[in-house]
């Protein structure tokens, strides 16, 4: 971080890369350079509908990702409500673990993390993937990631790390407005043919959820919007950041 400090210089050298970062997550998601990362947020997506429905005594039948984006995760028992919300709500804390990851730890640490991230697919690979397509898929990313680790030099790696959960962070903020479509299927409907809690209020949760978590990473790691956000969020909520 002091080589990049050096580099852009002054107090606002986060912002700027936070910045470009997001410019550049943005321009990827309409290119197909960017599919290894949004088929990460889809991953993540569907293995944390696995995750809760394991973790509530369900058990993982499969998981599907599609080349377009979609994915399916297939369960059995578990408990439905937190399973389905967990979906959107979980690539939102990945991204979020991420970025903070890449922040945190230093070039060991994200490489150690990577390395985990590639456990976690090799297990999904090998128990959970079912068809062709999922493991080309699980294969792009583990390439992605694995390239990271062997290519990207000890002073970036850390910001490979960051930029990965920021683009997933985006596109998890835009995921649950694909919902708005009329066609009256996926999570937000199944939770309102459950709970009767109409489809919109999960997208807005869902959506907003996505946002709150986004901006904590921008407060947390941000020394300009910290020093802004801090007083009102201490005033208002009563936390100290």
């Amino acid at each position: 971080m002091e080589f990049l400090e050096a580099q852009v210089g002054g107090a606002w050298w986060a912002e700027v890369v936070f910045a470009s970062m997001v410019v550049l997550a943005l321009a990827l998601s309409k290119s197909r350079l960017g599919w290894p990362l949004k088929w990460a947020e889809t991953f993540y997506h569907e293995l944390s509908h696995g995750i809760v429905c394991a973790l509530t005594g369900g058990k993982v039948v499969r998981i599907e990702l599609e080349f377009n984006g979609a994915g399916q995760c297939t369960t059995r028992g578990g408990w439905r409500v937190p399973t389905l919300l967990a979906g959107y709500a979980g690539a939102t804390i990945w991204g979020g673990l991420l970025y903070m990851g890449g922040w945190l730890l230093g070039d060991s640490g994200v490489t150690l993390w990577l390395k985990l991230e590639l456990a976690v697919l090799a297990v999904v690979f090998l128990l959970w993937a079912r068809d062709w397509r999922t493991w080309v898929i699980l294969l792009f990313i583990a390439g992605t990631y694995g390239l990271a680790i062997s290519k990207v030099s000890s002073v970036y790696l850390p910001l490979f790390l960051q930029f990965a959960g920021i683009y997933i962070q985006l596109n998890a903020v835009r995921a649950p407005l694909h919902l708005i479509d009329g066609r009256d299927v996926g999570d937000g409907a199944a939770l309102a043919d459950i709970l009767w809690i109409p489809e919109g209020v999960w997208i807005a949760l869902w959506f907003g959820f996505a946002l709150l978590v986004l901006g904590m990473c921008m407060v947390l790691t941000l020394p300009q919007v910290h020093d802004f956000a801090a007083p009102l969020i201490e005033a208002w909520m009563g936390w100290k950041v």
